[in-house]
């Protein structure tokens, strides 16, 4: 589970992170990013409503939040994050979007692998 300290909860924060940080994607997911300069990495959740209904949401926020938790320990400090889930994430498992994650963050950077 996420720490709050570690959430983005207040819709003022999702505006200015989508209005000022960089919007990348990969396959299924979808991730905005923004370096700051507090010491703690924040993270929030987005699942649009083309994607199901409430219940085909909620699950794939809940399989964001433990794939974004497992890798919380390698990944670059002094950031903020959104991840957005595009069309087709429906369909794919945890490890599948666990591994979407990981690929978007090595592909810019922001994974720390651990040698």
């Amino acid at each position: 589970m996420i720490k709050s300290e570690n959430r983005l909860r207040k819709n003022k924060h999702f505006k200015y992170l989508y209005k000022h940080g960089e919007t990348k994607t990969y396959k299924a997911l979808m991730m905005t990013f923004l370096p700051t300069k507090l010491k703690d990495i924040k993270v929030g959740f987005s699942v649009s409503k083309k994607i199901g209904k409430s219940v085909v949401r909620n699950k794939i926020k809940r399989r964001l939040r433990e794939s974004f938790v497992s890798l919380l320990k390698n990944i670059k400090p002094n950031y903020n994050f959104i991840f957005t889930a595009k069309q087709g994430i429906q369909d794919l498992d945890f490890h599948e979007i666990r591994q979407n994650m990981l690929e978007i963050l090595k592909k810019y950077g922001l994974y720390i692998e651990n040698n």
